[in-house]
């Protein structure tokens, strides 16, 4: 028996014995529970279901909202939550002046913004016109439900005055329990989001509120339609509209409207507890000897079902997310001395945790989710496969194609935008809203590299069900996709190939002379594949390829090289290499990559960000991780993975952290790490290797997992 077929035996082996022995899932998830007992204007948390966010403060509840105004907001998100203020000018996409860019045979027209001489936008540089059709429509908070409390001598309870605090949520049960005391009398509160409703249940349990010190404040603001991580405007309450309707001792609704918007509150709470109305838009809860049970459910519409109680809402978060933790896949790093080790397998568990509420919903994900309104609420298709492709890896891709569904709606604005650039099929923007109109921007209108993403996500959900049904499903997805592309490329006469450019930008938006700007890598690499695949969807419905298509697969230009390394576009000519092409053999299996050449790229792209400690992360980190365990790296994929976690950027509530302004939480790197850690464990087509991500001495058993294309 010769050393190669000693090795493979081992490999095997290893790989039977990981599938042989069920990893404890309850075991693996409990042991991330969040528990902190410190206050921290950082450390908001959630619970929800996809479509609906309860976001709370360390009461478990929305009681000191002011304490995290600069850093973490505090209110209730959803899905169906937009509005939009008057527009007595009748400001359109339609009726906006577009800029046109010179293409090789005709022009193509974007609602483009000029910036100025440094390439910087604020919005006392917009005219009135393009701040409205960017501010709007926007996400606002649906209401906020807290505590408010007095202290013996009739002052109002501070923040500050919360002592022996322990705040623990339990993501096994979608559970979350606060204690503290005041004054030194305990107060215990469990909040729960029902994973089918958009509901929130309550109880808090204290002798404050039989001594009338604790009483449940129920509120309602207008919409900011602020940029950045604020959504309620507190100083114009004239400007919306409250309605109680009594239901009984023990339920009521609250009807609002906010201008065109309106929605429905109906809520129920436990006998002996009263409601008054306090203030326009401001409600208290009281009464109840020591306990306060409070249910509320938020809908777009009107309501015809009875509210449910809180054990009910108890009853179904634990079945539902025992179902989730026990479906799908799982890593258990449990067992290695290497402390990252544990540090990765937290971030894993708790990145689930927190996609599930945010990113599971029926819309393409904003950054942050439905925490808090960075740019205005829009979602931003470039990152739409960072948020859901981790679903269908994980064994999830029901959650993942709730939002591929979605694409069918704003697919007629898809069409539209495409044809205005003179193109076919759909285009897909990246800043919108449920409208599907593009935002006008100045960088925005330019990108190409969320265009392919509805077809990659299309095939993740092909390989899950093999079936025609799901062929059917998403034909019209992925055929427009593919025909806007091979009608933008356009064919250089010189060069007898197809190009990417002008009018462009690349992914990294720091290249921003769009009339020049050619053939970025990572874009043009991810355009063909991307067509091949459209083109392979034919062939399996049998029906016969497209034409231009396959005009343009065979005719693309290769893919730039400059100084043995890839560079981030073939024009303008730069000497460095671009993070951004190791997507290209990460993401996708480099089909027409040259290895050495992206080893060259890989090497520069992981010192650029293993250099330093992770005080933030972005998608950037387990894109390149994906790109190294392929390049057989995986000591470099674990150090872009969790690294030197000095200032950890996965903060103790699983959110990871990017910066203080629009992202506190940035949602992206929490699906990246979520796909690298299941390619790095289970692989992608044609491996054989158990875990071949990760060092060959970690102790790495899985389940549950898909491989990558």
């Amino acid at each position: 028996m010769n050393k190669l077929t000693t090795a493979l035996i081992v490999v095997l082996n290893c790989a039977l014995i990981a599938r042989a022995q069920p990893i404890d899932r309850e075991a693996l998830v409990n042991r991330h529970n969040i528990v902190v007992h410190e206050i921290d204007p950082m450390g908001a948390m959630a619970v929800g279901n996809g479509e609906f966010a309860f976001n709370v403060d360390v009461t478990g509840l929305q009681s000191f909202p002011e304490y995290y105004e600069k850093t973490m907001p505090i209110g209730t998100l959803s899905n169906w939550g937009w509005h939009s203020f008057p527009n007595p000018q009748g400001f359109s996409l339609d009726k906006f002046k577009f800029t046109a860019f010179k293409k090789y045979d005709h022009q193509a027209w974007y609602p483009f913004i000029k910036t100025d001489n440094n390439n910087r936008i604020s919005d006392n540089l917009l005219t009135p016109e393009s701040l409205y059709l960017r501010s709007n429509a926007h996400k606002f908070g649906l209401g906020r439900i807290g505590l408010e409390m007095t202290r013996a001598d009739g002052s109002k309870v501070a923040i500050g005055d919360l002592k022996n605090i322990e705040e623990k949520l339990d993501i096994w049960t979608g559970v979350l329990s606060s204690s503290f005391t005041v004054d030194g009398t305990a107060v215990h509160v469990q909040t729960i989001g029902h994973p089918a409703r958009d509901e929130v249940a309550i109880k808090i349990e204290s002798p404050l509120i039989a001594a009338g010190r604790l009483k449940v404040r129920i509120a309602f603001a207008y919409p900011s339609g602020s940029w950045g991580q604020g959504f309620d405007d507190w100083t114009k309450p004239d400007a919306h509209q409250t309605i109680l309707s009594r239901q009984g001792d023990i339920a009521a609704d609250f009807a609002r409207t906010l201008d065109d918007t309106k929605y429905t509150v109906r809520t129920k709470w436990s006998s002996g507890v009263s409601l008054a109305e306090t203030g326009k838009h401001q409600y208290l809860l009281s009464g109840g000897g020591n306990q306060i049970e409070l249910t509320a459910w938020f809908a777009q519409k009107s309501i015809a079902g009875e509210v449910d109680g809180f054990a009910d809402v108890q009853s179904a978060s634990r079945d539902e997310w025992k179902k989730f933790w026990t479906s799908g896949g799982a890593i258990d790093l449990s067992g290695n001395d290497d402390p990252r080790a544990a540090e990765l397998e937290r971030r894993i568990v708790l990145s689930q945790y927190v996609t599930r509420v945010h990113n599971a919903g029926s819309l393409p994900p904003q950054e942050t989710g439905l925490a808090c309104n960075s740019w205005y609420g829009k979602f931003h298709m470039e990152m739409y496969w960072w948020h859901v492709a981790h679903f269908a890896l994980w064994g999830r891709p029901e959650l993942m194609e709730r939002s591929l569904d979605g694409l069918h709606q704003i697919l007629p604005a898809a069409q539209a935008m495409a044809k205005r650039e003179g193109c076919a099929g759909a285009k897909w923007t990246k800043m919108s809203d449920p409208s599907g109109d593009e935002s006008p921007s100045w960088v925005g209108p330019m990108l190409v590299w969320q265009q392919p993403h509805p077809v990659y996500l299309a095939e993740l959900a092909y390989r899950a069900h093999k079936d025609r049904a799901t062929l059917d499903k998403y034909k019209d997805i992925v055929f427009n996709t593919a025909d806007y592309m091979a009608t933008f490329m356009e064919f250089d006469p010189q060069r007898k190939q197809y190009v990417l450019g002008t009018g462009i930008g690349s992914a990294d938006e720091g290249h921003v002379d769009y009339d020049h700007n050619l053939n970025p890598t990572m874009e043009l690499g991810y355009w063909k594949w991307t067509m091949e695949t459209a083109q392979q969807w034919r062939v399996r419905l049998g029906i016969p390829r497209e034409e231009l298509t396959d005009k343009v697969l065979n005719n693309i230009a290769p893919l730039p090289v400059r100084n043995g390394v890839y560079p981030t576009l073939e024009i303008p000519v730069e000497n460095g290499a671009s993070w951004m092409a190791t997507w290209l053999y990460g993401v996708l299996p480099g089909r027409d990559i040259d290895k050495e050449v992206m080893h060259r790229t890989l090497a520069s792209a992981s010192a650029s960000r293993t250099s330093r400690p992770q005080n933030a992360v972005t998608w950037g980190f387990p894109m390149v991780a994906m790109c190294a365990a392929r390049m057989n790296e995986p000591e470099m994929a674990i150090r872009l993975l969790v690294g030197r976690y000095d200032r950890n950027p996965f903060l103790p509530s699983g959110y990871a952290y990017r910066n203080n302004n629009e992202t506190p939480l940035y949602l992206p790197a929490s699906g990246g790490w979520l796909s690298a850690a299941a390619m790095m464990a289970t692989g992608w087509d044609g491996n054989m290797e158990h875990a071949p991500g990760f060092p060959k001495n970690w102790k790495v058993r899985y389940e549950g997992l898909s491989p990558m294309p």
